[in-house]
């Protein structure tokens, strides 16, 4: 398998170049400046809307580390994932979009977002971002000429946690834990990304995971 990372030098995006890179995958890291990248693979250092398709070309998958994990370092009309939708329009290279648990569904009624829940405490930062990110889905949401999907954490994405190896994907309804639980370590988030690519997610999706073991 072949990927491309766009934002492989952020905290998310250099360690799915690592892991990937561990487990026999070729990677591209796609990044728009010459700091902090890891990796043995290719690399190009470009403004992310300047990305061609003959520099994803020979890949199976991109997987956009920046749109939502980093929505608020962008303009909502020039995140990274607008331009790839346009480079990747009708073409087999499938597209993997790290996402939000803000446009999750509450329970399998579906009938109120994450965001729209009133259990869940927001400082007014967090629900700025949040809503920005379920416009961008819903945005995206809309395109239907590129395979794209979406792998979205839990409430809490803990970058600190190492992590229990341990972790269930669900579909979009927001993945709880019989104690009430809504957690993954961002070490088990690497890892489910990396399976959920070689599964083949279904076109169109929203996909969740949460952790199921603390330490």
């Amino acid at each position: 398998m072949r990927i491309a990372v766009i934002g492989a030098n952020t905290s998310c995006g250099n360690k799915i170049v690592l892991k990937a890179e561990s487990q026999g995958i070729k990677v591209t890291s796609i990044v728009n400046s010459f700091s902090d990248v890891v990796g043995n693979g290719k690399l190009i250092v470009k403004d992310y809307d300047d990305i061609t398709f003959e520099d994803i070309k020979d890949c199976h998958y991109i997987v956009d580390a920046l749109s939502f994990l980093e929505i608020t370092r962008f303009s909502s009309d020039v995140l990274p994932v607008w331009h790839l939708l346009e480079i990747l329009k009708d073409t087999p290279v499938r597209l993997l979009e790290l996402g939000s648990a803000a446009f999750l569904y509450t329970d399998k009624t579906r009938q109120k977002l994450v965001v729209e829940s009133d259990s869940v405490i927001l400082d007014d930062k967090q629900n700025r971002t949040d809503r920005l990110c379920v416009n961008a889905y819903k945005r995206l949401s809309s395109c239907i000429n590129v395979d794209w999907s979406v792998l979205c954490p839990p409430l809490l994405l803990d970058e600190y946690s190492y992590g229990s190896g341990e972790y269930e994907f669900s579909d979009n309804i927001l993945p709880v834990g019989i104690n009430g639980d809504s957690f993954i370590a961002l070490n088990d988030y690497i890892n489910a990304c990396i399976e959920l690519l070689k599964l083949n997610p279904k076109k169109h999706s929203c996909v969740s995971v949460r952790g199921t073991r603390l330490k």
